[in-house]
């Protein structure tokens, strides 16, 4: 799916990249000059062979019999080792063995490219017709009013009671850039990567989830997510014209302008990369900051160091009005290819990390450099929480990844280590009493979080999910995200989205009342 990603992404950032990073420009034409050189004495010696009129006639009978042969053979491969469908190795399910590494080995190249393919075809389009009668179905099924005048209506909810001393001054909800949960996980906290991070979690004004599921695995994917409030249905909603239309009453934005806050977004990126500027301007953001509008040095062809993104921001809430509440959203880009941080020059010791390194993780020099990478996001988090706490001690902080599943194990992981990110809320009025451990959830449950801390009660909010206060009280309500789901029934265990799961109907519902309202807006007839 990284392929498909790669065509909606900034094309020109990608070159640059494989300029700086891989030496395209070096490569590229030794590659060529190797080919020709390597090419000329072949062609010299195929030039002296001779071959009689007997060898080019059994040569006609080689290529028929050579043709017939690769035909019979792609029907072979295509059915993955079988002459049919029955008893094929399908490339959806190629669960032959008990690794799933070894299970991808099994699809060939062309075979794994045909499935991007099929995903790719299968992916929600603009034909989708759901009537006005499927559509009221669709959101009873997910638990919202179907007589209700809209489908941000439907999901309308309220705050019960009162969980802070007050509203916080700022909110900060920080989006670390492939910022994952494993580092917090008892095996591998031993490496310090997130020792800041982990510090703010173990405070007593803190609460946390052992896991979250990421809305999507790219960084687009989940920022439709907290901009729309809507489940991942590949529908690329930062392009759609009913996003600069009309605003997604279940968006971050949206709800957090309705509790009173000046909203601002902040991107370590530069602001034309996947239309993210229009698109959150558009849906309750009153102002968007970027890589383009800083000075600075280092970065990269993705932006900004992530270091300069928080003295940024540092820099404008020093300038606020007191008497103003702030929501920044901030998204954080330095733990990315080419992962061009000096992170030495930072302060992480290689030596130190690579002797504490369990069976899981390699000591390549390439895999300590993406370490590195989770421990600078780590420190400029954790230093901006405690600078800016200085500027607003009344201030709520939320730490969460956008996606996990970019780092690569040396050995299998489970499905928490390899895709779950933290989940953190700190600060103004928390205490650990305030949710019930131990808490799962997913990204979709941040926005009525969000509500439930800050909203007065009777404070009305859009929402399809439940806040993470919530979910506990009943078990009706799936957690889920594009790929996975948590089974309650199994002690909280991640499991993959199968076609038979229990939570199918009402997951299928809030995809299709999501796709609904992309494409169509928020009119229920």
């Amino acid at each position: 799916m990284m392929i498909i990603n790669g065509l909606y992404d900034d094309k020109w950032a990608i070159l640059i990249t494989a300029i700086q990073e891989y030496q395209l420009l070096l490569k590229l034409p030794a590659a060529i000059l190797g080919g020709i050189i390597l090419a000329h004495p072949l062609k010299m010696w195929l030039k002296k062979k001779t071959y009689s009129g007997r060898y080019l006639m059994h040569s006609k009978a080689a290529t028929i019999l050579v043709i017939v042969f690769l035909a019979i053979f792609c029907v072979f491969v295509r059915y993955g080792g079988a002459f049919n469908y029955e008893k094929s190795i399908n490339w959806e399910s190629a669960n032959r063995l008990k690794s799933h590494l070894l299970n991808e080995a099994v699809l060939d190249d062309g075979q794994a490219l045909y499935r991007v393919r099929s995903y790719y075809k299968r992916l929600p389009k603009t034909d989708i017709e759901i009537s006005p009668e499927d559509l009221r179905n669709s959101i009873l099924s997910a638990g919202g009013n179907p007589n209700a005048d809209g489908i941000d209506q439907a999901f309308f909810k309220q705050v019960q009671s009162k969980k802070l001393p007050g509203k916080p001054r700022m909110v900060s909800l920080i989006i670390g850039e492939s910022f994952p949960l494993w580092p917090f996980l008892p095996e591998y906290q031993s490496l310090g990567l997130v020792d800041k991070c982990l510090k703010i979690q173990q405070s007593k004004n803190s609460i946390h989830t052992e896991a979250m599921l990421a809305h999507g695995s790219g960084t687009m994917t989940t920022v439709n997510g907290f901009i729309t409030g809507l489940p991942a249905i590949d529908l690329h909603e930062n392009y759609r014209q009913e996003s600069f239309r009309s605003k997604y009453a279940t968006g971050i934005g949206s709800i957090m302008k309705s509790l009173g806050y000046k909203t601002v977004f902040w991107y370590g990126g530069f602001d034309s990369w996947q239309n993210i500027k229009k698109f959150v301007k558009a849906q309750n953001f009153d102002e968007f900051f970027a890589a383009g509008d800083f000075k600075y040095k280092g970065g990269n062809a993705w932006g900004c160091p992530d270091k300069v993104l928080f003295q940024q921001v540092e820099n404008y809430l020093k300038g606020c009005d007191p008497n103003e509440k702030i929501f920044n959203i901030i998204l954080t880009t330095s733990n990315h290819p080419p992962y061009s941080i000096d992170i030495q020059a930072e302060g992480f010791d290689v030596k130190a990390v690579r002797k504490k390194l369990p069976a899981t993780i390699a000591g390549d020099d390439k895999t300590m450099r993406e370490l590195g990478h989770i421990w600078y996001t780590d420190q400029v988090i954790g230093d901006y929480v405690a600078r800016s706490k200085k500027l607003y001690p009344d201030a709520l902080y939320l730490i969460t990844g956008d996606h996990a599943e970019r780092f690569s194990f040396a050995s299998e992981v489970d499905h928490i280590t390899y895709s779950a990110v933290p989940c953190i809320i700190y600060g103004f009025g928390i205490n650990k009493f305030l949710l019930d451990e131990p808490a799962y959830g997913c990204h979709m449950q941040i926005m009525p979080t969000l509500a439930e801390l800050i909203g007065e009660p009777g404070t009305i909010y859009s929402s399809m999910m439940p806040s993470l206060f919530d979910l506990y009280q009943t078990n009706s309500k799936p957690v889920f995200n594009y790929k996975f789901w948590i089974d309650r029934s199994c002690n909280d265990v991640i499991k993959e989205l199968p076609a038979d799961n229990k939570y199918q109907l009402q997951i299928i519902a809030m995809k299709r009342i999501a796709a609904y309202r992309v494409l169509n807006g928020n009119n229920q007839n």
